[in-house]
């Protein structure tokens, strides 16, 4: 081809922005199927069920440090609810103030205790632990009254 006595030479092959645009096109693909990944199970394993419990015994651990006023940890099977005596915990955050219920299959039992559980952070109650299981997993919770602290569970349970 020539143009005002020029010849170009067609070359056969791809532009920056043709590069940049299928370089953001598979960024996109890539980062759509790692968030995918796992999102039928996402905040309903037993594993996120245990973490959850603990960072809510450590909230409720600073709650009483910050206000002096006792709660109590109420569980059964399927949920659990911060109380303060008789009463739901009113005056506390959001995130200790209802019943959180456990996803389907998700069950707690407290390790040699019975329910409610009194949260003290200064150290007067013994160290309370939670066992969670989905299936075949196993998770502990271990809370001394200030700290929580989560571990699977891997030893075979006896016959």
């Amino acid at each position: 081809m020539s143009v005002g006595g020029h010849v170009f030479k067609r070359r056969s092959g791809m532009t920056l922005v043709e590069i940049l645009v299928v370089l953001a096109i598979v960024g996109v693909m890539a980062a759509v199927v790692t968030l995918g990944v796992g999102a039928a199970d996402r905040g309903m394993g037993v594993e996120t069920e245990a973490n959850r419990l603990a960072d809510r015994l450590r909230l409720a651990a600073d709650d009483v440090l910050v206000t002096r006023r006792p709660l109590s940890l109420s569980f059964d099977g399927e949920g659990y609810v911060f109380t303060r005596g008789d009463e739901a915990a009113t005056g506390v955050v959001d995130a200790l103030a209802e019943r959180h219920a456990f996803p389907a299959g998700v069950r707690m039992v407290g390790l040699g205790l019975a329910s409610p559980v009194s949260i003290d952070p200064d150290g007067a109650a013994p160290v309370a632990a939670f066992g969670l299981t989905k299936g075949d997993q196993r998770w502990r919770v271990t809370f001394d009254g200030l700290n929580a602290v989560v571990e699977p569970v891997t030893e075979e349970v006896p016959a």
